[in-house]
Parts: structure tokens; C-alpha cells; sequence
């Protein structure tokens, strides 16, 4: 059962930051363990449930939800070794898991958020919602704004693509996105306690709707586009 974050996440954290060798992490191995993994995989078990009633495709194993604090430093010019943050990604298994719709949470030494969105562009699914974002944006509109009331839109878009007359000014943020992601920042109160997970249930309630109806859009490669 999650209990909540403590000030020694924070500190581990800070810590790694300044601390990043392999001899400081294997020294505090057991502060990484106690402060930091074992009440991610708390909340990510906890979180379950709302997670399978959003999207039963999606992964909700706490061992594979969590991330690695671990860096892949093969083709990286910064070759720190561990990373100082980490998250929890509920996204579909391989090889679906970068570019389809998924929830997630993260946290670090600069604060805690969640949201829901997409982890690499997914131009097809972009595509299919700028279609219908041109025929008829009520829909998406009437789904979206639940969301939209407390979460903050963000993701790479086309700098120079047109948007039809026809998309009103509440969806005209959404024509241009390769992919997204909608956020809600957390307070340092919310995260150190138990009700983080009320909260964020919650907050996956209020993103349901928009979640499926953009599940159902049909995917449209760019050939297909005029």
C-alpha cells in the first residue's frame, strides 16, 4: 500500500544529482530501494485499478511499470550513469509502447506530475483527430473539456501547417501536434500522503473521455491527407 513520498525522496534525489557515480549509488543503494523504488511500485500497484478501467491493454505490472533510474549511455554525450528522476508508464507492451496513448507519473528533486498523452509522435492518430477536428470539433470538445479543466496541453507541432476556418479557437491548439501530452503539476503536500492515489484516479477520470474518443479515431497515414 502506497504511504506516500517522504523528505529522504527528495534528498536522495538532490543527492544523485551532484553524487552521479556508481560508487555513491551502490553505497545508498538501500536509500534508493526504501525512498524511492518500493513506494513508486506501491503507487503504480494502488493506481492499478483506475489504470485497468482506462485501458485494460495497458501494462499495470509495478515491475514493468516503474522506470529504471539507470541511463543507456551508449549514445549519449552525458555518460552520468543514473538518471535524477524516474516515473511510472502505464503504455501498452512492445512494440506498441512509444507511440500510443498511455498514463503516467513522474517525479524528481524539482517537483511531481501526471497526465496522459502520447510518449513519441504518432502522426497517423494526429492525422485521423485533424479530420475530424475539420468536420465537426464538438465531439472532441464535448470530451476533451473535463481534461482540459485541469490538465495543461503541450507537444511538438508543425510550425507552418494551415488550419481550416471550419476548427473553432478551442480545438485549433490540438490541428497542428505531432503527438501530446496533457499534465498536471503536484505539490509537495499531495505527494506525501496516501491520498496521491485518490488524487490521480481522479484525474484519470477526468481524462477517460478524451482517452476514448481518441482510441476509436482512425489512423490516417500521411499519403492519405489533402
Amino acid at each position: 500500500m502506497f504511504r506516500g513520498f517522504d523528505n529522504r525522496t527528495d534528498e536522495f534525489f538532490m543527492a544523485i544529482r551532484f553524487n552521479n557515480n556508481i560508487q555513491f549509488f551502490h553505497e545508498n543503494h538501500d536509500w534508493y530501494d526504501e525512498a524511492v523504488r518500493q513506494p513508486l511500485k506501491a503507487l503504480a500497484a494502488d493506481l492499478g485499478p483506475a489504470v485497468e478501467l482506462l485501458d485494460p491493454r495497458l501494462e499495470r505490472r509495478p515491475e514493468r511499470v516503474v522506470s529504471r533510474i539507470n541511463r543507456d549511455i551508449r549514445f549519449s554525450r552525458d555518460k552520468s550513469p543514473y538518471r535524477d528522476s524516474m516515473w511510472l508508464a502505464f503504455r501498452r507492451p512492445r512494440p506498441e509502447r512509444n507511440n500510443t496513448l498511455g498514463a503516467y507519473f513522474d517525479i524528481s528533486a524539482d517537483g511531481a506530475s501526471y497526465g496522459m498523452g502520447v510518449y513519441d509522435e504518432n502522426r497517423p492518430l494526429m492525422n485521423g483527430l485533424r479530420r475530424q477536428l475539420a468536420a465537426d470539433a464538438r465531439p472532441f470538445l464535448d470530451a476533451a473539456r473535463p481534461a482540459l479543466a485541469e490538465f495543461t496541453l503541450s507537444g511538438n507541432a508543425f510550425r507552418r501547417m494551415k488550419i481550416p476556418p471550419s476548427v473553432p479557437q478551442e480545438a485549433r491548439a490540438w490541428y497542428p501536434l505531432r503527438g501530446f501530452w496533457l499534465e498536471k503539476d503536484l505539490t509537495r503536500a499531495q505527494i506525501s500522503t496516501p491520498a496521491l492515489v485518490d488524487e490521480i484516479t481522479r484525474g484519470i477520470g477526468l481524462f477517460t473521455p478524451l482517452y476514448r474518443y481518441l482510441s476509436e479515431i482512425e489512423p490516417i497515414d500521411d499519403s492519405e491527407m489533402t
